[in-house]
């Protein structure tokens, strides 16, 4: 299922502290900010949509690529494969002794398509043992959420050669755990929310014997291919063994030229890159160009997963830039998957952006910063929200939409930012606790 992930914040309450920009030799590059530059990488990117595995991503990679060594970076291209699902035509589920009934089923995604008829037992959590305490073969098997992953459930009743599964939530609200890929053995499957599962469960126990019929058709899976680009300045000299990331997003929707949404960060990105190719640095620097994340995030994850313990805990800071450019936005805003203050957040603050407590989760979409906090690093998303009275379609985010101001300014923050904890005036920080005032 194809989640898109704009960060579209114009409502959200940001408190503005008004701090200065720090002293130092950070400080003192944002003099060197070219906001041609700035502007040409963003009209460059955004001649055409950039959506994801295609070529003109590809296209997009491959300038990034281009600028990054020009400045004297050696860059490494990462593949990786993810799956994208398309809703099924037709999802249904039909008691046969209830027919007025109407279910709110949805579907599993990259669940298989198929039709499954038979009486409804219950196999409780659906785990291994569960379901061999039951006579499953050629039933429905109605199954609670919790305990093992959805997809070990849907793999236990292939195993005992159930006809179709139901799966209920064991909480109000939306699922929360898709599948990422198909399964290798599966059954026909829909998902029901919590208060109609125990519904169901109800009448089971009251008549003993309810038959169902569930179909699922339409439902299509594709694989994809995406890259995501990197390239880092590590310190010459002295070293603390720390990593900093600055990343954006190569891609863009599929309708949209993605000047704002993309363009606007892999800029900032680039120009960051620059103005530090030369600087003496004691932590090191790690920007990444992300593909696929208007897909889902899926160069974030892709990233995450490449990464082995050891280097996550070496990551002190990501700054996620996106959406920092529109001549319409507000101020720059650090924004965190949880709402809460961390040190990206607190050094975005402290070099010239403003806070906002809105939790990411609740803006929309499947940021970059919610992928890097669950592996347990600190990230902050950087956008200019725009208020929702100025805001475009898609096809309408175009170049001549852009600020150069507003690209300089995104520039200065995250370079004084990144240069209070690898410029070498301050010590190696404490893994995500919030970032100490300088006193410059």
């Amino acid at each position: 299922m194809r989640a898109f992930c704009r960060w579209t914040l114009g409502a959200m309450l940001a408190i503005s502290l008004n701090l200065p920009l720090p002293a130092g030799a950070a400080a003192g590059l944002q003099d060197q900010i070219d906001a041609d530059s700035l502007y040409g990488h963003v009209e460059r990117l955004s001649r055409l949509p950039r959506a994801a595995a295609t070529e003109s991503e590809f296209a997009a990679i491959v300038y990034v690529e281009e600028q990054l060594r020009l400045y004297g970076y050696e860059t490494r291209l990462q593949p990786f494969a993810y799956y994208v699902y398309r809703q099924p035509t037709q999802l249904s589920l039909r008691t046969a002794d209830w027919p007025e009934r109407r279910w709110n089923v949805t579907a599993l995604t990259h669940g298989p398509n198929g039709r499954a008829a038979g009486e409804i037992v219950d196999a409780g959590r659906g785990t291994a043992a569960e379901l061999s305490r039951i006579q499953a073969e050629g039933k429905i098997v109605l199954i609670r959420r919790g305990e093992i992953p959805l997809g070990e459930k849907v793999r236990n009743a292939a195993a005992a050669k159930a006809a179709g599964a139901i799966l209920v939530n064991d909480a109000d609200g939306a699922w929360s755990e898709p599948l990422e890929e198909p399964l290798d053995m599966a059954v026909p499957v829909v998902l029901l929310p919590r208060t109609e599962g125990e519904l169901l469960r109800q009448r089971l126990l009251e008549k003993g014997k309810v038959s169902a019929e569930l179909n699922v058709s339409g439902g299509v899976t594709s694989r994809r291919t995406s890259y995501n680009l990197i390239a880092a300045r590590k310190p010459d000299g002295a070293n603390t063994g720390q990593t900093v990331l600055v990343t954006a997003r190569h891609d863009s929707l599929p309708a949209s030229p993605g000047a704002n949404e993309g363009a606007s960060g892999v800029a900032v990105l680039l120009e960051t890159a620059r103005l530090l190719a030369d600087q003496a640095v004691d932590t090191e620097v790690r920007f990444v160009s992300l593909g696929a994340a208007f897909d889902g995030a899926q160069g974030a994850a892709a990233y995450v997963r490449s990464l082995s313990e050891a280097e996550k805990q070496q990551i002190v800071a990501a700054f996620c830039l996106n959406g920092v450019g529109s001549a319409d936005a507000g101020e720059l805003t650090a924004v965190t998957a949880d709402g809460q203050r961390n040190l990206p957040a607190d050094l975005a603050v402290q070099t010239g952006a403003v806070f906002s407590g809105t939790r990411l989760s609740e803006a929309g979409g499947e940021g970059e910063p919610i992928v890097f906090a669950r592996a347990g690093i600190p990230a902050a998303a950087l956008v200019a929200p725009v208020p929702v009275d100025k805001q475009r379609e898609h096809p309408q985010d175009t170049v001549d939409r852009i600020s150069r101001e507003r690209l300089s300014r995104a520039a200065q923050v995250v370079l004084a930012a990144v240069g209070e904890i690898a410029g070498g005036q301050t010590p190696a920080y404490p893994a995500g606790r919030p970032a100490a005032r300088s006193g410059r």
